[in-house]
C-alpha cells in the first residue's frame, strides 16, 4: 500500500495526508514486527536451552536402539522395528516420575526408558542371549559416556583368543591353563589396559598367592593379589578391570562377575551429571506372563513365539483363551494348510475370536503375505476389535522381517 501511494503521488508528499497516515501505520507495524522478532528470538533461545537439557535422554534412546539392532546379528529373528522402539521411547515419557527440576526429570526418563526397553526386548530373546543383550547395552552406555573405550570392550569379549600358544612366551607356571595364559599375555600387552602391563611378572613373582586366588571357589569375591586391589578401588573403572581379570583367568565365574558389575553401575557420571545406568533391578529374575504380553497385542499386532526344544506355548495360550472366554482356532502350518489358515483368520476377524498359527517356519510362503493381510484387517470395518493372532515358529532366516 505504501509503495502504491508513493508511486501514484504527483504533488508534494508532505501535502498528502493519506500518504502520511500510511507512513505512520507502516512505522507502527514495523515496530510491532521488530518486537515480535525479538520475542521469537528469546522464545527460540529458551526452547533450545530446554531441548539441550533433554539431550541425554535422546542419547540414551540412540544407544538402546542400536544395541537392539545389533542383536539381529546374534539371531536373525531378533528384529525390532523403529516404530516399536518409538512407542517404547514415548511411553517412557508418560511412565517416568514427574519432577520440578529438569535434570531430575531427565534422569527419571532415562531410568524408566532403559528398564522398559530391557524388559520388552528380553521378552523376545532366548534365555541364553539375555545376558549378551544386557552387556551390549551396558558397554554401549559406558563407551558413549566415555567411561570405556571400544578397545577395552573388545579386550573383554575376545581376550587372547587371537594368540597362538606356540608363538608367545612359554607359560611360566603349570597351574594355569593355556587359555588363561594367552589371556594374561593379551592383557599385559594391550595398549588399552595399562593397569595390567606388569601382570605376567606379577603372576610369576607371587606365584603362591595367584595360584590360591585362581583356585578359589569364588575368586571374584577375594582380594586380588599384589597391589591391584587398592588400584582398582581408586579407579572409576575398577569394577570393570576386576571383571576383566576374572573373565581372563576364571571364565567359569564371568557371569556372576558380570551381575556384580551391572549391580554396581546404578548410575554414572556424564559430563559432571549423575545419570542412571543399570543397577540391581537388571539382574533380578523376571517372569513374563501371557497377560503382560497380551496387553501389547491388537487386531493387527500378533504375538510371535520363538520355539525351542521342549517349549511350546500352545497350552498356555489355550488356557488364557478359556480364561478370557474366547474361542481359539489352532492351525499347524505345513503343506496344504494355507487355505485353512486363511479361512480361520477371516472367520475370526468377523467373530472377534482368536487364531494360533503353529510351526510357521513350515509355511513361509503364507507368512510372506500375512503382513499385507494384517494391513487389510486393520482397515476393514467388519473386523471386531477382539480378534487376536498368535504365531509360533522356529528361527528361520527366510521368515519375513516386516512381520
Amino acid at each position: 500500500l505504501l509503495l502504491e501511494r508513493l508511486s501514484a503521488n504527483t504533488g508534494n508528499l508532505l501535502d498528502d495526508e493519506e500518504l502520511i497516515a500510511v507512513l505512520a501505520e507502516t512505522k507502527t507495524k514495523a515496530v510491532e514486527v521488530n518486537e515480535k522478532l525479538l520475542a521469537a528470538g528469546t522464545t527460540r533461545a529458551s526452547i533450545d536451552e530446554k531441548r539441550e537439557q533433554y539431550r541425554p535422554a535422546a542419547t540414551r534412546g540412540s544407544v538402546l536402539y542400536f544395541a537392539i539392532v545389533d542383536m539381529s546379528q546374534v539371531n536373525v529373528m531378533y528384529q525390532t522395528s523403529l516404530d516399536q522402539f518409538q512407542g517404547l521411547f514415548d511411553s517412557s515419557m508418560d511412565l517416568a516420575e514427574r519432577a520440578s527440576l529438569a535434570s531430575k526429570r531427565v534422569a527419571n526418563v532415562i531410568d524408566t526408558m532403559t528398564y522398559i526397553v530391557y524388559r520388552y526386548i528380553s521378552r523376545g530373546l532366548y534365555e541364553k542371549d539375555r545376558l549378551s543383550f544386557k552387556l551390549l547395552v551396558l558397554f554401549n552406555i559406558l563407551v558413549t559416556a566415555g567411561r570405556l573405550t571400544p578397545s577395552e570392550v573388545t579386550l573383554f569379549l575376545k581376550g587372547g583368543a587371537a594368540l597362538d600358544i606356540n608363538a608367545v612366551k612359554p607359560k611360566p607356571v603349570p597351574w594355569l591353563t593355556d587359555t588363561a595364559w594367552l589371556n594374561i599375555v593379551q592383557l599385559s600387552s594391550d595398549q588399552g589396559a595399562v593397569v595390567f602391563r606388569s601382570l605376567q611378572d606379577d603372576v610369576l613373582r607371587d606365584d603362591a598367592k595367584w595360584k590360591a586366588w585362581y583356585n578359589d571357589n569364588e575368586p571374584e569375591r577375594q582380594p586380588i593379589p599384589g597391589n591391584y586391589q587398592p588400584r582398582f578401588e581408586a579407579d572409576p573403572n575398577g569394577h570393570f578391570y576386576r571383571m576383566l581379570l576374572v573373565r581372563s583367568l576364571r571364565e567359569d565365574r564371568t557371569i556372576l562377575c558380570v551381575d556384580d558389575f551391572i549391580t554396581q553401575l546404578d548410575c554414572i557420571d556424564v559430563a559432571g551429571t549423575k545419570l542412571p545406568c543399570m543397577g540391581e533391578k537388571f539382574t533380578q529374575p523376571v517372569t513374563e506372563t501371557i497377560e503382560m504380553t497380551y496387553a501389547d497385542m491388537s487386531t493387527c499386532i500378533p504375538i510371535v513365539y520363538l520355539l525351542s526344544a521342549g517349549a511350546d506355548p500352545t497350552d498356555t495360550v489355550e488356557t488364557y483363551a478359556r480364561k478370557k472366554k474366547k474361542h481359539i482356532t489352532c492351525v499347524s502350518m505345513g503343506e496344504g494348510q494355507e487355505p485353512v489358515a486363511l479361512r480361520a483368520i477371516n472367520a475370526a476377524t468377523v467373530e472377534g475370536m482368536w487364531v494360533m498359527l503353529q510351526n510357521c517356519h513350515l509355511g513361509l510362503p503364507f507368512m510372506e503375505g500375512l503382513e499385507e493381510l494384517l494391513g487389510k484387517i486393520k482397515v476393514n470395518e467388519a473386523t471386531l476389535p477382539d480378534f487376536r493372532l498368535f504365531i509360533t515358529t522356529e528361527p528361520n532366516p527366510k521368515f519375513p522381517i516386516g512381520l
